[in-house]
Formats: structure tokens, sequence, C-alpha cells
């Protein structure tokens, strides 16, 4: 409801509508009555009195004083009439697209006192102004999809204001149903019967307006039931009743000319659809979608690729393309009077947009449909010349995909702040006539689906300030005031934490577990947010627990166990790896999981008494290294350690593990087997913790584990007081738990400028001991430092957190919690070194050579032609460096280089050598030199970065007089237990 209030619950200066005709003039569109018809339902449902009846002919004696007057002004009469009598005054909206007026007329015809207004300066104006109305008296747009209940309300007023409503920002704005099996296909079977026919998608229809969209590619999954869907033929009153509704119908990327391509594969074997070597075919399958579609609506797709959404085979590809869309034009003239008589698009889709970049011509008044790299990740936005076309051009968006390297299709995967910023970015450069969002099943996509059409609808109505206001704007839409706030920072933490990587792409090994606590930090991030949701799930009222349980929990609680699947294969398998006893708890932990992620969609199949029963079919555990999706959920790798035998005496029963590093060697005998009580040479790292220092991280582990079948207990002695421990003693017997103990520096204790490496004795009772060492670093940076600072090898930061104009900063966008850093749209690029670096002062403790600065960009791609994404680096005000942020590849797609592993990473690594770095304070610099380039986080090695998939936390920063401060002590864990959440 981002549109100027006009209705209020309270009494006030308006009048009251409820209980109001509502009068439509029998000659306007069938579409309009259609929604009219539903807003009288709707007033029924948010009352709960029954809704007098929509009149087409207005009663000389009205049983009410009052009415809703709703019309085109193309084709209602009373509309013109009202204007005649300079009761409303349309001017504002009058020739315009899409566009509605409401305002309030007192004594509109005899028998009335007041009349509310609503006036469209076309069909889908007024349309989308009565199920404004409807929006505004407490009925969401998702209350079908979503189950969201009506707000009841006794009483509605019309406030006394006049609104007009511009055009909107994307002229057609629609969804494309997308690889619908095994989850959306199913569904239908059981509830509709075995064809994607009118009976179910008037409920698709009617939703899209209630968004105001007006545009879409159906369902046209092949296979499965054989032979798949096929819109026109499924049910020949599929397209008129579109048309009725008001909805653009077009075919996907790769089926022109208004034809499903199952029309094609039923019909002809396999291997005709070959331009070169069965014309004739083609070309009639051409002419009669042509002439199928003559009497509806439509945008046709043109051109075509190989069947089954492949590239085309056959000769010159622009020669054919060519030939094609000769032929195509001509059979459009012939039906529609001339070559342009027909809205007409080329999706320029993978290896399309590589043809027209080589030349391919296509006519002025096609639009160019460009698209993403199927990641949400613009690959081509249009010229100034490109921008002069007739046509215009528009956008092919995913959030949902099948495909290399990897699908995503079982729930909602989208970060809204980096659709935000490609949808904007692609507004500003023009591309603006038609966006098509992919939207896969369409159940899971609600949130983004929302989003999509409110931008689509006004480009400015969100910005990346704004989302979480935004996700609240949503939250009170769906679900009323009191939870309003709770529920979009829960959505807004799940932007967050889906922005890292998509929940199907995240593997056993993904993220590390031993380095920089990075699994445990991600798991106690869901596990708060799980947390959170659950208690709003659990106070909030029975009415609204199933759209809650479809819009908020489910996706948290999905995702979480998913998390935790994925942390516990990695932690059985590293245990394995050491022989740990309780390699075998996170065996059987993974099968919970996995039974309580099924036990989660048998949930999902019974909420609102089986509505959605078999949706969220879709298996997402088991992709393998193709990337195909998987027919049966399945996780691999799991580990069984035999308990019942005692390890080597070599090594004991007592095992210990240190915090950064999985062992040398582990689980294994080595030669010398006396280097192992304790571990020396060259085993002496496997025991070895990453140094510290008064600055950035203040906390160490080591892990007490058993590799054996008696119990014992064990003492830990530090070689200084100043070495403290959360534990240090304690007993273990095969079957208990490991023991996580906590090591942290008293720095008050510790001797200035002391460096040196400590000792951690570890002593078995039975047959274990071990030393655990650990480098202490006591030195300090100057008073009159500030900056960032060394810890551990290593200096990282945030970008979103230090931000100096003109720089912005998007908080939503990128995978650190702080966002990226851009530059605004309308920078001027055409003196890039005018524009200022960014500056980040560091500080460093001792000399390292050849030192790596690694700069972390959000997954973006170039998006001219002529134009390359550059940025600048400086190092404490030396030569200026540019370098490009991606490379060419050439292939089929004309992606660049290294894409596949950065799209599902999520983000551009870019290292640069700064040589050698002295003792001492320094200064990084970093400038934009082009749009589209969006920086995450910066990361120095200085000897000691250990790799993980998001890199070390940022470093302390510390300001002028509190670089004495020790850094308080953060994140202490005192159990290696996995918190399953259930």
């Amino acid at each position: 409801m981002l549109e100027e209030k006009i209705v209020s619950f309270e009494p006030g200066d308006g009048f009251s509508i409820v209980g109001a005709e509502i009068f439509v003039d029998e000659q306007d569109f069938e579409g309009i009555h259609i929604a009219a018809n539903n807003l009288s339902q709707d007033f029924t449902k948010v009352t709960g009195r029954p809704c007098n009846p929509i009149v087409k002919t207005r009663p000389l004696a009205p049983p009410v004083r009052s009415c809703i007057v709703i019309g085109s002004l193309t084709k209602s009469p009373t509309i013109q009439l009202l204007k005649q009598q300079g009761k409303i005054d349309p001017s504002h909206i009058e020739g315009k697209w899409e566009s509605w007026l409401t305002t309030i007329v007192h004594n509109p015809f005899d028998g009335y006192d007041d009349a509310l207004v609503i006036a469209g300066s076309d069909k889908r104006g007024t349309i989308f102004g009565a199920y404004s109305l409807s929006e505004q008296i407490g009925v969401s747009p998702w209350h079908w999809w979503a189950d969201v209940p009506p707000k009841k309300q006794q009483e509605i007023f019309a406030l006394p204001v006049t609104t007009s409503n511009g055009e909107p920002s994307v002229k057609y704005r629609g969804i494309f149903i997308n690889d619908e099996c095994p989850g959306m296909d199913s569904w239908v079977h059981e509830k509709f019967g075995p064809n994607f026919d009118t009976n179910l998608y008037h409920y698709i229809f009617e939703l899209l307006l209630r968004l105001k969209a007006n545009f879409m590619w159906p369902a046209m999954w092949r296979g499965y039931p054989y032979p798949g869907r096929s819109f026109f033929v499924d049910d020949p009153k599929n397209q008129e009743l579109a048309d009725t509704y008001g909805i653009v119908i077009g075919t996907s990327h790769h089926e022109p000319m208004q034809r499903a391509m199952n029309e094609w594969s039923t019909t002809q074997p396999g291997g005709t659809w070959n331009w070169d070597t069965n014309k004739a075919k083609v070309t009639q399958y051409f002419e009669e979608g042509a002439e199928r579609a003559v009497p509806y609506e439509s945008y046709f797709t043109m051109g075509m690729r190989g069947e089954g959404d492949v590239p085309m085979t056959g000769g010159d590809p622009v020669k054919i393309l060519t030939e094609v869309l000769s032929v195509q034009r001509n059979i459009i003239k012939k039906n529609y009077g001339e070559e342009e008589g027909v809205l007409q698009l080329m999706a320029l889709y993978k290896e399309v947009q590589g043809y027209y970049d080589k030349g391919l011509v296509i006519p002025d008044d096609v639009t160019l449909l460009f698209g993403d790299d199927n990641f949400g990740s613009l690959r081509r936005l249009p010229t100034e010349e490109e921008n002069k076309r007739s046509g215009g051009s528009g956008f092919y968006y995913h959030f949902q995909y099948t495909g290399y390297p990897r699908c995503y299709r079982w729930i909602n995967s989208n970060t809204l702040g980096k659709a935000l910023h490609q949808l904007q970015l692609a507004h500003y450069r023009g591309a603006n006539r038609i966006w098509i969002f992919n939207v896969g099943d369409l159940k899971p996509i609600e949130i983004p689906m929302s989003f999509a059409f409110d931008l689509a609808w006004n480009i400015n109505s969100i910005t990346a300030t704004t989302l979480p206001r935004y996700f609240e704007h949503l939250a009170t839409r769906e679900f009323g005031e009191k939870y309003a706030g709770q529920i979009a920072k829960s959505w807004y933490d799940f932007n967050k934490l889906v922005a890292i990587r998509k929940q199907d792409h995240i593997d056993a090994s993904t993220f590390i577990i031993q380095k920089y606590r990075e699994s445990d930090n991600i798991i106690a991030r869901w596990h708060t947010l799980m947390g959170e949701t659950q208690a709003i799930y659990s106070n909030i009222d029975e009415e609204h627990k199933s759209a809650f349980f479809q819009l908020v929990l489910h996706p948290v609680k999905a995702s979480y166990i998913f998390m935790q699947v994925r942390v516990a294969q990695y932690t059985n398998q590293l245990f394995a790896k050491q022989r740990r006893n309780s390699t075998n708890v996170l065996l059987k932990q993974c099968i919970s999981l996995m039974d309580a992620d099924h036990d989660l969609f048998e949930e999902y199949n019974t909420i609102s008494n089986g509505k959605w029963n078999l949706m969220l079919r879709q298996p997402h555990y088991g992709y393998g290294d193709t990337g195909a999706e998987p027919s049966r959920n399945m996780i691999d790798g799991l580990c069984y350690v035999q308990t019942k035998e005692d390890s080597n005496p070599s090594v004991g029963h007592m095992g210990v593990a240190v915090e950064g590093i999985e062992g040398i060697n582990p689980g294994h005998i080595n030669e010398d087997s006396d280097r192992t009580h304790p571990s020396r040479g060259g085993l002496e790292p496997g025991v070895t913790l990453p140094f510290i220092t008064p600055y950035g991280e203040q906390t160490r582990y080591f892990e007490v584990f058993h590799r054996g079948t008696q119990e014992f207990s064990w003492e830990a002695r530090p070689q200084y007081k100043w070495i403290k421990l959360s534990q240090y003693e304690g007993h273990l017997n095969p079957r208990d738990d490991d023991v996580r103990v906590i090591v942290t520096i008293d720095w008050s204790e510790v001797p200035i400028n002391f460096d040196a490496k400590v000792m951690i004795e570890i002593i078995g009772t039975r047959d274990g001991y071990e030393q655990v060492k650990l480098t202490v670093r006591n030195s300090r940076v100057p008073a009159d430092f500030e900056g960032f600072v060394e810890e551990s090898g290593h200096l990282a930061i945030d970008a979103g957190n230090y931000v100096s104009a003109p720089y912005i900063q998007l908080p939503a966008l990128g995978r650190p919690v702080a966002g990226s850093v851009i530059l605004p749209f309308d920078t001027d690029y055409s003196k890039p070194d005018d524009i200022p670096f960014l500056r980040y002062p560091i500080y460093v403790f001792s000399q390292h050579d050849n030192t790596n600065l690694e700069l972390q960009f959000n997954m973006t791609l170039e998006t001219e032609k002529a134009s390359r994404m550059q940025y600048d680096v400086r190092f404490d005000g030396g030569a200026i460096k540019t370098y490009r942020l991606t490379e060419d590849e050439n292939n089929a797609d004309n992606l660049p280089k290294n894409w596949a592993g950065a799209v599902m990473d999520c983000v551009w690594k870019k290292g640069h050598n700064l040589g050698t770095v002295k003792k001492g304070s320094h200064t990084i610099e970093v400038r934009l030199r082009s749009q589209n380039l969006c920086l995450e986080k910066l990361i120095l090695d200085l000897g000691d970065l250990r790799f993980t998939y998001l890199g070390p936390p940022q470093s302390q920063f510390v300001k002028k007089g509190e670089s004495q401060k020790s850094a308080s002590i953060i994140g202490q864990l005192d159990s290696l237990n996995i918190d399953l959440g259930f």
C-alpha cells in the first residue's frame, strides 16, 4: 500500500462506504467488472456483512445513500458524464498508461449523497484502482496465495482526498512460471486436475493484477506428466481469460510467435526444430501462433533458439536469425496489417546477446529484452543509441533458475539488496519497457515478487536505506502493526544471510569450522534469527499463523536446518579424520536433521488443511558436481568410526585439536611415534594456535576429545598465570562430548613488547600428553594512530562500515553485515581521475614481503560492450595502479573468466601485490572508476591469513588516545555441542 491513503477506519470528514453500492457500467471492460466483483467480496470479508451486489445500471430508487463508482475514461459513460458535469477532473490521467484517479463526489446522481469515484485512464488503470482500494480496506494481494486473513473492520470511511497515480516506472511487469516440476505441477494435479487450466490461472491473473503486474510467460515445463505444459492448448480458454482479466500473454525466451514449445515437441519428431532443414514446417508453426493470437493483447517473442532451450543448430546463427526475423515480421504484417502491428521482443538470452553484439539487426520497434546471468547480475544495459529505439528495452531477471553451474529451485534464496541495486541501475540506464521475473514455482517467491512489482511500479519507492522500512510496510499489511517491526527484522536478517550464499549452493565444505569460527558465527546468526522468528510465531494470533508460517517462519527454519545439516556433515568428516569418538554422534545428528527437514516439508503440507500439499516438493540435497537438480534428497560422505576398539598405543586415548587447523596427518601414525607425546618438529603446527595480540578477537580454543575405549581424566597447565582457561581439568568417558577450552590473555599482566611462543600442557591420566603452542605478541600502536590494526597475521576491513563522500553505503547489498560501497548512479565517469579515493589507515606490527591485498567486490558484470569495470589502488601515496574487475573469456554465453565460481560465491576476489610492507602505519586507498562496482571487503595477508569462505572478520578500529586499551573478550564458546534447534 504505497499509494496515498484514501480510507480510514475512524469517523471523520469522510463518509462510510460499508454497504455502499458498487457501480460499474455495462459497457465497460469485463476485466473491470471482475475486479469490482472481487472488491465487493473483499468488503464482505473485511466487514463480515453481506455487500450489496455490483450494480450495472444505476437504480432509480437506491436502497443506500452512498456508492462506489468504478470505470474507465475510455468506455464508461458514467465517468464521462461526471467529467462533463465538472464533478471530476481526470486531466492528470487522461492519455496516461495504467493510471487512475480516486476522489469523492457529493450528490453524484439523484438519490445518492456521496460517491467514491475510481476513474482509470484505461482498462488496467481502473482495475489497479479497484484493487488499491481493496488493499487499503485490509485485503492483502496475497490473501489467497498465502492465506493472509483480511483485517476485520466494522466501519470504513472514504477520506475527502483526491489522488491520482502517475504512470508506472516500468510499462510491462510480469512473471515467468518456470521449472514447475515437481512442486507446482504436483500441487496443481491434486487441486485442479491434470492441466494448468483456467481454474488455476484465474487465481494467478488476479494475483498479478493485485500486485499491479500486467504480463505473464505461462508455465511450459516439458515432460512429467507427458507432454508437460502448453498454455494455449491445455485449456483453449486460457488465452481468452488472460485477455479478459487484463493480462498480456507472451511466451518464454525460447518459445517464439505465441507458441508453447511443447506444441512442437508433441507433434514433431525430435531434431526437426531446425530452420536450415525444416523451414516450411517451422514457418507454418509460426503462422498458426500468430493467427491464434490476433484477438488478444499479446507480446510476441521473436527469433528462435534450439529445441529444449539450448543454442540453435545449423550454420551461421546471425544469418539464420536474420532470416527468421524477416519471415516472422511478414507473418505479423499478414495478420496485423503491418510489421509493427503487435508488441514484439527479442530475448537477448545467453548466446543470443553475443549474436546481437556481433551485428544481428533487430527491427527498431522490437523491444530488446536483456537478461541477467541467471543469478541476478545484469549482463548488458542499453546504450544511448539503443535508448532511442521505439521498441525500448527491458529485462528478464531470475529469482529462480535451473542450470549451470547449479540450480536454485527450492525456496527463496534471493537477496533483495542485490536485486534492488541491479534493477534500479537497469531503470536508470533506460531498460524500463518490460521486466519479466522468473519465479519458478511462484509460491516460495512471495516476498521477492511483492518487492519487484512495487519497485517496477515506482522505482523510487524503495531505496538502499529504506529496505527495512519496506519490509515493515509489508509486515504491517500482512500481519498488522503489533509485530510488524519484529517481522521486518526477520525478513531483513534472512535477506542478509542468504546474501552470503544461496541455500542450494551450500555444501559440507563451504564454511570452515576451525578457522575464524566461520561456521560457528553463521550458525549462531541463524540460531538467533530462528529463535526470534519462532517467538513471534508462538505469540501471533491463530488467524495469522498459517500466513506467518508460509511467509516468515518456514524460510527461516528450513534454511537453519539446512545450514545445520551442512555443518554437522563437515564436522562429522573432520572428526572422522581425527578419529574422534564423537564422529558417530555427528553422523546421527546429520540423519536426524535430514529427517527434520522432511518433517518440516510434511508440516508445510498440512497447513491450511492441506491447501499447499506437495508445493515445496523440490529436492535440495545432493546436487553433485554437475549442478543438475537432484531427483531425491541425499547427503553423502558421512563417516563412521569404530569406537569398540582402541587407537594405536602410539597415540592413545586422549586427543587434542586446536583452532585453525585439522592437524598434521590427523588420524594416522607417524614413523617417529615418539614425537606425538608431545607433537614436535613437523607435527608442532598441528597443535599451534593462531597468534594473539591485544587487538581484534581475544579468544582462542583447543579441544580435548576421546579416541579410545577407556575413561580418563585430564589437566591443563598454562606456562604463565596470565594465560587464562575456561576449564583447567576434566574427565572423559568414551561416550562423552568433546570439551572445548577457551584461551584468553590477561594483557594487564603481560610484559610490554612480549613476543614469544607460550605453551599449555595437557596431561592425561591414562596415556595422553600434549603441548598446545600459542604466540603472544603484546605490541601496541602509537597513541596518535587512528585506523585498523593487524591481528594474527592479517588485517580485514568491511568497506560498508567506513564510507566517505561521494561514495554511498548499500547496507543490504553484499556478504558482510555492513553491506557494500558504491558511487551514485549519476556519477560523472568521463573524468575518473577526478573521483576521490576511499582511504583506509592501517597499522602492522612486523615487516612482511610480498604482501597481498585482496579486494572483494559484489558479483556484478560489465554492462557495456565498450566500457570496462575498472578501479584504482594506491598504497602509501605511491603509484596509482588501475585494474579491471573481470576478465574476458571466449565462451558461448560471453561470461567472464572464473564466473562459475564467483557467481556461487556471490563475490569477485581480486589480489594485488603490495610488495614489502614494513612495521608501522600505512594507508590503503581504493577508487572506483566505473559504474556497477560494489566494494565489500579488504583483506591484507601479513603472513598468517587462513583461507575461509568469507575471510576473517573485520579487524579492530582504534581511535586516537584509545590505543592502549585492550579489546574486550568476545565470542566465548564453552561447548562443541551443535544445537539442533528443535
